[in-house]
């Protein structure tokens, strides 16, 4: 008997991290602990996403263990504010500019086409480059040492290590020579490298303080998202009282009335009143929804006409919006595949590259330039400093970060950020019919029974159908309530999934459902065959209805394509993805409706456990099949899939199954989310083949003294901030092919 095996998920924030070789060492270690099984550490993000055994309390030993590492680790809810944290950078960065930009003046002595240009005196006295370099070096560059000594003591090394290695060669060697001069009574200001010492320091905070900047724009949504609901809510007691109050006090079942332009402050329905609602920034739909009594509200939407009173069905994390944030942070906080090859590259990168640094000071000390140990030095330093992997560690996680970000705000949701690398590998996109491929909400157009009969079977069916959540079950209660019949509760009633209904009414046996539901009751049902093919060459469904075994009647139903499908698929097929229809529906009923959409292959009547078939044997032929559903049945496809895609209108079911929620109904998400994926993982290549080609081409640079390590510094920091950049022109790119 095999034991099953749960696990939980939980998310760090870790702050101290400042290259790939940080990430990659944290991920080995914790990696290692038992009762860890997975652990993606994003660099940009500062954060940690780890899946554990279910039940373990291993949070506090891990967050123990980071921190024996040399940085700190904290639950999401105890991070503070990042806009206070880019303050304090910027702040750090001012400092270091306004002591380095007198050093950086007196520079220009150091070359022969600058050196007329005025300079004050006191700049060129080597005591007051000492004065203005050392707070640069020990004060606003303390948290580089320190981080520094933390990788050493744990046998690693990272770009605090290459920054406080490159620095400090040039302070002391520049201290030295200040007070050999104090004493000799001389005073060469070209025997000095004060300015290198920092202006690499003021160049690596300034390619923070602009990461830091470029990554809190692109994390707008997630803080838009979290300060959407208000702070105070009006509750309703006792049908006539009403009292302001905390969001904070609100539970469960309680009464809040919200007024024109006022917030929905937790999920519910409608209880009283009718409003067009905006729910643009939710779903990503530009035009209001209408809703009435019993409509579902969903947090962070505005109400816009008129007042409403709502009952609440979920608070916190629990609403539409909270699991939102929750999955955007994990998507975003999750690794690509691509990001952990480039890791294991960084991971040796920053080793290499003392060893570098080390044979740079050899060869030009003993063998290229004998007794010119100064030159051999500055060379060595300049190859420590531009080697740094920053910009590789940085290229895969930043697109993601922008990419899925951008995605959120055209109501597309990915549930991990592999799912962006693998969406634009997709060779088939399976496609559900109703609910996706239509509106979903069909309605009754026959009613076929004996003569006479008609009211009595539709009310019955209608009893049987009664709380069943499929939206045939509800086109059947709808009809009933319009034709004005009396609808009784059933003694039993039970859904099977895929194919229909079984319930007892005013003790007779109902059954409702397909033709292969019949089959299966070996009920049959061919004396409707002549009227059945006909209403299903004109595209409607048939339900068939049977009463204690006997067959009573056949129910037929109109779902109307949904005005974006056709182009959607259009666009899909122009992407050169192969678009296939899957249905529970007959096939008469199914071509009707994929002629109108465009599509060509179909496979119909197919039951839950036949698309997870199609799906496996699709995958075994070597196709990445994509599978688009809203319903139950859908589920195990949407699972099976390599990429499971649920539209928002769907069940809860489809979209915990789904790997992408499109958070509105309308198909051209589907489209959307393929050009956003390709765009995405296009510009993750952008970003490596620049952070390889810096490395490759500046290094030989810096070790043929053609970079100075101040040059070297201010390269170094700017490809790091070249590759947040152009992850950042995600942000305004348009997903419309």
């Amino acid at each position: 008997m095999n034991e099953q095996v749960t696990f939980q998920k939980i998310n760090l924030q870790i702050e101290g991290m400042t290259c790939a070789a940080c990430s990659a060492r944290i991920e080995k270690v914790i990696g290692k602990m038992a009762g860890v099984h997975e652990i993606a550490v994003n660099l940009p993000m500062g954060s940690a996403a780890l899946v554990l055994d279910a039940g373990t309390e291993l949070k506090g030993e891990i967050i123990e263990r980071i921190e024996k590492l040399g940085y700190s680790a904290r639950s999401f809810e105890e991070v503070s504010d990042s806009q206070q944290a880019i303050f304090g950078l910027g702040a750090k960065l001012v400092i270091s500019a306004l002591l380095t930009l007198p050093l950086l003046w007196a520079m220009v002595r150091h070359y022969t086409m600058t050196s007329s240009l005025w300079i004050p005196d006191l700049f060129l006295e080597p005591w007051f480059q000492w004065l203005l370099a050392t707070p640069v070096q020990f004060a606003i560059g303390a948290p580089f040492y320190f981080n520094a000594w933390k990788a050493i003591k744990n046998k690693s090394a990272n770009m605090d290590v290459l920054i406080v290695l490159s620095t400090t060669c040039a302070y002391l060697y520049s201290h030295y020579m200040t007070i050999h001069m104090l004493r000799s009574g001389g005073a060469d200001p070209h025997a000095v490298y004060f300015e290198t010492s920092a202006m690499i320091i003021t160049a690596v905070l300034l390619g923070k303080w602009l990461e830091a900047s470029a990554k809190e724009r692109s994390m707008k949504t997630i803080h838009r998202l979290r300060h959407l609901s208000p702070q105070t809510v009006t509750i309703i007691r006792n049908e006539m009282q009403s009292e302001v109050i905390s969001i904070k006090d609100v539970k469960i079942g309680d009464m809040l009335l919200i007024l024109p332009g006022e917030v929905v402050p937790a999920d519910g329905r409608v209880i009283r009143g009718r409003s067009a609602v905006d729910e643009a920034f939710i779903t990503g739909e530009s035009v209001p929804v209408e809703k009435r009594q019993y409509d579902r509200l969903i947090g962070g939407s505005v109400i816009r006409d008129e007042a409403i009173t709502m009952e609440v069905t979920a608070l916190g994390s629990q609403t539409a919006l909270g699991k939102m944030i929750h999955l955007m942070e994990e998507a975003q906080g999750s690794k690509a595949e691509i990001g952990r090859y480039v890791d294991r590259i960084a991971a040796v990168f920053v080793p290499a590259v003392l060893v570098l640094a080390l044979l740079t000071l050899c060869i030009w000390s003993l063998w290229l330039t004998p007794g010119d140990f100064t030159g051999a030095l500055f060379k060595a330093i300049a190859v420590l400093v531009i080697a740094c992997p920053c910009a590789l560690g940085l290229a895969t996680p930043t697109s993601i970060l922008v990419g899925t970000s951008r995605a959120l705000e055209s109501g597309i949701l990915f549930k991990e950020g592999k799912y962006v690398e693998q969406l634009q590998q997709i060779d088939i996109i399976l496609m559900d019919k109703t609910g996706t491929l239509t509106h979903g909400t069909p309605r009754v157009t026959d009613v076929i029974t004996d003569p006479g009969q008609e009211h009595r079977l539709l009310r019955m069916l209608a009893a049987a159908e009664n709380g069943i959540e499929h939206p045939y079950a509800k086109a059947i209660m709808k009809e009933a309530v319009r034709r004005g019949l009396q609808v009784k509760e059933t003694t039993s009633s039970q859904a099977i999934t895929g194919l229909g209904v079984k319930a007892r009414v005013d003790e007779h046996e109902i059954l409702i459902g397909s033709r292969a539901f019949m089959n299966q009751a070996e009920i049959s049902i061919e004396r409707f065959a002549p009227v059945t093919e006909q209403l299903e060459r004109e595209g409607k469904t048939m339900l068939f209805a049977a009463v204690d075994g006997v067959p009573a009647g056949v129910i037929a139903l109109m779902d109307t394509l949904k005005a974006s499908t056709p182009q959607a698929l259009r666009r899909l097929k122009k992407m050169g993805i192969i678009v296939v229809m899957v249905t529970g529906d007959h096939r008469k009923t199914a071509k009707a409706i994929a002629e109108r959409a465009g599509i060509t292959t179909i496979y119909s009547e197919m039951l839950p456990q036949d698309k997870v078939h199609l799906v496996r044997t699709l995958q075994q032929k070597g196709k990445r099949v994509a599978m688009v559903g809203d319903g139950v049945n859908d589920a195990p496809a949407l699972a099976a899939a390599d990429i499971g895609i649920a539209v928002g209108t769907g069940s809860e079911i489809a979209k915990d199954a789904a790997d992408v929620n499109l958070l509105h109904s309308d198909l051209g998400g589907v489209a959307d989310a393929v050009v956003m994926s390709r765009k995405t993982m296009r510009n993750i290549r952008q970003n490596l083949i620049f952070a390889l080609m810096y490395n490759v081409l500046a290094i030989p640079l810096a070790f043929m003294g053609l970079l100075t390590p101040w040059i070297a510094g201010t390269a170094m920091a700017l490809s790091s901030v070249s590759v947040v950049t152009n992850a950042s022109r995600l942000q305004k790119a348009s997903w419309r092919n």
